[in-house]
């Protein structure tokens, strides 16, 4: 497997707080996302705008794809001549993964649909080559399958270039199945447990034993999650996570048969579903793993008197938003799950592009900015702010950064935060240089810890504190050598 460009420090503990306790703080928002005339929608995906896509039914009983932006649920439509279509993914320029019929009640095929909402159908010019478009890149990159060329069998992994030019990934020796993720670095997977980049294929560990394994979606850093076949007493799959080549079996809860991580963001948040998968059986159950800590049901999380039950989750964006579906008042609709609170803010030069989701931090000094947040510096840091511009970088947020431990420098960052516990996920680095250690406390854990190098430009780490005094502090830690601050997710938990 590839080599990650980021290192993940352990999870922290401060205070009370644990990644069990913390989960047990209620979300503050639910929201039912509606349909497109019919009684059913599907929510799949979500962006760190907080774009939600996936289908709905409409009154004439067929499903459409939908985009959800604001409260306002938007027909993606259907191919000339086609019935139905679906939307699984959406990447932060607005650009939307799925797939489209070509015809009423025929074959569906992978398509792309522009910021703009224009279908681009991906399938090629063979009629029986159906198949899926699962996810997408920032840069529009699709990634999903098709069948074989000659027709038979089940879609195989296939990425979709800019301009809808196919990659086949599978390999003489080693059939894939469509793939289900891919990443900022081009990094694609799907199953046979397997990660793909540039070429290079490299298979997953799965456990002993068991029947294998699939991936089902890769974040930032390349932290992957699916599903592994389970071995012992209880048949079944288990939620899987990888990282770094090393697999973590996740297991289940309530000892359902069938469980499997779908998403993951960039902090290593993880939500999942368990499903009996027979009838009659007990329902399925949605769920969110807090980095380093246990399966927690997302029924339990829900304010009460919602009228929710929580089904699946689906997908989960680096704000901690969760989309997914389940019933509300007995109707099967997607929903979107809000954090109590969230901030993600981004560390760069005034002028520079704020990335999709995000707030700027320009290096000034403590004090109120826009969407009612309130952050900054000890002192004016504005001087040390840098964009590098690099074609390394994977996007913006790890282009720009800011020093904390030059001469004369800001020294510790704040941010106004209700009191309570935190999921603190944060980056350091830099694209065009590796002089640093980076050791950097949140809230007094040391949260990440490493020295760069030239395969590796930066360092993250995630940490569960708590916070008492209504601030939440970033400072530098002992050890610390040049300390640079890329951008930080802040979600209540």
């Amino acid at each position: 497997m590839p080599v990650p460009f980021a290192v993940s420090a352990s999870a922290g503990v401060a205070g009370a707080a644990s990644a069990a306790s913390a989960a047990t703080a209620p979300l503050s928002t639910i929201t039912d996302l509606g349909t497109l005339g019919g009684d059913l929608s599907i929510a799949n995906g979500i962006n760190n705008a907080g774009v939600v896509v996936g289908y709905s039914d409409l009154a004439s009983g067929t499903q459409h794809g939908f985009r959800w932006s604001g409260g306002t649920m938007s027909d993606l439509g259907v191919e000339a001549g086609g019935g139905d279509s679906v939307a699984n993914a959406v990447n932060d320029a607005g650009q939307i993964a799925g797939q489209a019929t070509r015809a009423d009640g025929g074959y569906a095929y992978p398509v792309r649909w522009s910021a703009a909402g224009v279908l681009q159908d991906l399938g090629g010019p063979i009629t029986n080559r159906l198949g899926v478009g699962n996810a997408i890149d920032p840069s529009g990159r699709v990634a999903g399958g098709q069948r074989p060329a000659d027709s038979e069998g089940s879609p195989e992994a296939i990425v979709y270039d800019a301009a809808g030019n196919p990659t086949e990934l599978s390999t003489p020796t080693q059939t894939l199945n469509a793939a289900t993720g891919i990443n900022a670095r081009g990094q694609v997977v799907g199953g046979p447990a397997f990660v793909w980049q540039n070429g290079s294929l490299t298979m997953l560990p799965v456990l002993p034993g068991g029947q294998g394994g699939s991936a089902n979606a890769i974040n930032v850093s390349g932290t992957i999650v699916g599903t592994v076949s389970r071995t012992g007493t209880l048949s079944g799959l288990d939620a899987a996570l990888w990282q770094n080549n090393t697999l973590t079996d996740l297991g289940t809860i309530d000892a359902i048969q069938y469980n499997q991580a779908t998403a993951v963001n960039a902090a290593g948040q993880i939500v999942g579903t368990a499903d009996p998968e027979c009838q009659p059986c007990a329902a399925p159950e949605a769920w969110l793993r807090q980095p380093g800590g246990a399966l927690t049901k997302l029924d339990t999380l829900l304010p009460a008197g919602s009228g929710w039950t929580l089904q699946s989750a689906t997908g989960i964006n680096d704000r901690g938003q969760i989309v997914g579906v389940g019933l509300h008042n007995g109707h099967k609709r997607g929903y979107l799950l809000t954090p109590a609170f969230a901030a993600t803010v981004n560390f760069e030069p005034a002028g520079s592009t704020i990335p999709v989701g995000y707030a700027a931090d320009t290096g000034a000094a403590y004090g109120a900015r826009s969407g009612g947040l309130t952050y900054g510096w000890n002192i004016d840091n504005s001087v040390n702010t840098r964009d590098r511009n690099a074609s390394s970088s994977p996007d913006q947020r790890y282009d720009t950064l800011i020093h904390m431990e030059r001469s004369g420098s800001a020294t510790v960052w704040e941010m106004a935060v209700p009191n309570g516990h935190y999921t603190v996920h944060l980056v350091c680095g830099d694209p065009s240089n590796t002089d640093s250690v980076y050791k950097v406390n949140v809230e007094g854990v040391l949260t990440v810890s490493g020295t760069p190098s030239a395969a590796s430009h930066w360092i993250e780490g995630t940490s569960q504190v708590t916070v008492s005094d209504g601030k939440l502090t970033i400072t530098n830690a002992t050890g610390s050598s040049n300390d640079k601050l890329a951008y930080v997710d802040v979600i209540a938990s």
